[in-house]
């Protein structure tokens, strides 16, 4: 055996180099048992870097934020045994490196998970410079996405985001692998072993079916469509042109059916130079557009606060727009006539509503100035129409008497109008989720057929999934869709 070794050198270099990386495995495999990784996905500040040329004072619910930021961080099970409850002696806990826990919300995870953290009543512990997760049992693979809003200045010389806690008999250590590959160690062990038995196996190591990361692409892209998607399109366009030189991309909101139309009469010819943004689906006639699922938005209807009104039910806009009743006092409110602003025809706003709460057509325009029926007179009801969300909610809000629609996150902005409870239901997005509230509608990006893969369209719609553009959706009060996630939003996504 031993003469044999001496004249096979190299094979029994290589038969050794296999059996360490055996026994290193094995002892890897016993190790990590129970085993808990984190990674941070996200840790930044909210506050543009503008040179301090404009004054900023940034407040969450009341409270004024000094130097606020986001922690996105993921915390999963990368061992080889389900983790229970009572394994934890002492719970998973987020430090922030001195900075201060403002709000917290666990954003992704099986949905048991995330039921067992909905009953937690008393979470997130907010002031504190740490934040205690809920305990929840962790099957193999299994994982939760917490982010954090935090306040405060993070503690030179010490990591912004770190996670502590003890699992009996296991570890928690930080996530160093890239995207869902194998540890550093696995990889210097077994990068190793392959030397060992030759340049094939690197090759299929290295094949180019692997995952890729996220791509850049440069030209000309103007993204043409809905206005109540645009300021949320608008922050993330700006996130990939600082991250990819040479791109430029413009966004106008001039409504859904613009965007579509355009999209579709420019045809292949403007295929990689323009994406339509729409709130629901493209006309079935429009069958050369290709639909990319972005996310989930509610709408609101929303009344000037002098009508006295805070909840409608879908049957009282019914008889609200068909003019059956034409003054709130008919309505619980105050005794003020009833004045419909609406979006025009390209909005793709108004398709949803139409849709999914009137059940059919708004009536025809009778006022030019939203006040008097100074264009058809004998109408029934007093009726215009506007071209954009911002002027519709600036008509709303200072005009007596008043109603229209909008999207809730930039509805809510308006200091004097009031967004109804809808058949006695909250406009947001978790209504939504719970298939309660039926005023909403999927966000899609369309393009001209399928767009090349390294051009610039192709480029930003992926950009669409990253972490990045999911934080600003949710931030401006989206559910961002994800193929892979099994909540109720992903479940609304593929509808």
């Amino acid at each position: 055996m031993f003469s044999w070794m001496l004249k096979n050198l190299e094979a029994s270099v290589g038969l050794a180099g296999l059996v360490i990386m055996l026994i290193s495995y094995l002892v890897a495999w016993w190790r990590k048992r129970k085993r808990v990784s984190y990674r941070v996905h996200l840790d930044t500040p909210v506050t543009p870097d503008h040179g301090n040329d404009i004054p900023l004072e940034l407040r969450y619910q009341g409270e004024v934020l000094t130097e606020p930021s986001f922690a996105l961080v993921r915390i999963m099970n990368t061992g080889s045994r389900e983790i229970r409850r009572g394994d934890f002696a002492l719970p998973l806990t987020l430090e922030f490196a001195g900075r201060k826990v403002v709000d917290a919300k666990v954003i992704e995870g099986d949905p048991e998970l995330l039921a067992i953290v909905k009953q937690n009543t008393d979470w997130p512990p907010l002031g504190d410079t740490t934040l205690a997760l809920p305990l929840v049992p962790l099957n193999r693979k299994n994982r939760i996405k917490v982010l954090v809003l935090l306040t405060g200045t993070p503690k030179p010389g010490v990591p912004s985001t770190t996670c502590g806690g003890f699992i009996i008999g296991g570890q928690i250590l930080r996530d160093t692998t890239r995207g869902d590959g194998p540890s550093r160690r696995s990889m210097y062990v077994g990068g190793g072993a392959l030397a060992l038995v030759g340049a094939f196996i690197a090759l299929l190591i290295t094949s180019p079916f692997g995952p890729v990361d996220a791509d850049c692409a440069s030209g000309k892209v103007r993204v043409v469509g809905s206005s109540a998607f645009a300021p949320a399109v608008e922050e993330i366009k700006k996130s990939y042109e600082d991250k990819c030189e040479g791109a430029d991309i413009t966004v106008i909101g001039d409504g859904s059916l613009r965007g579509l139309t355009d999209l579709d009469s420019g045809g292949e010819k403007e295929a990689e130079e323009l994406i339509a943004m729409s709130d629901g689906p493209a006309s079935l006639n429009q069958f050369n557009l290709t639909p990319h699922p972005v996310g989930v938005v509610a709408f609101a209807v929303v009344v000037n606060k002098g009508t006295g009104v805070t909840k409608l039910s879908t049957d009282d806009i019914k008889d609200i727009f068909s003019g059956r009743k034409t003054n709130w006092s008919k309505l619980g409110g105050v005794d003020k006539e009833i004045r419909i602003v609406s979006r025009d025809s390209k909005s793709g706003t108004r398709v949803v509503f139409e849709s999914k709460v009137l059940d059919g057509s708004e009536p025809a325009v009778s006022s030019n100035d939203c006040e008097h029926k100074d264009r058809v007179p004998g109408a029934l009801v007093v009726r215009c129409e506007l071209d954009s969300t911002e002027d519709l909610l600036a008509k709303v809000d200072g005009l007596d008497g008043a109603i229209g629609y909008a999207d809730v996150n930039i509805a809510k902005e308006q200091p004097n109008s009031t967004l109804v409870r809808l058949n006695d239901v909250e406009p947001n997005v978790d209504s939504v989720a719970n298939r309660e509230y039926p005023f909403w509608a999927m966000e899609y990006f369309y393009s001209y057929g399928l767009p090349k893969e390294d051009g610039l369209v192709a480029s930003f719609v992926r950009y669409m999934d990253t972490d990045a553009a999911k934080l600003v959706l949710r931030r401006a009060g989206f559910a961002p869709c994800d193929q892979r996630a099994k909540d109720q939003a992903g479940a609304l996504c593929g509808d």
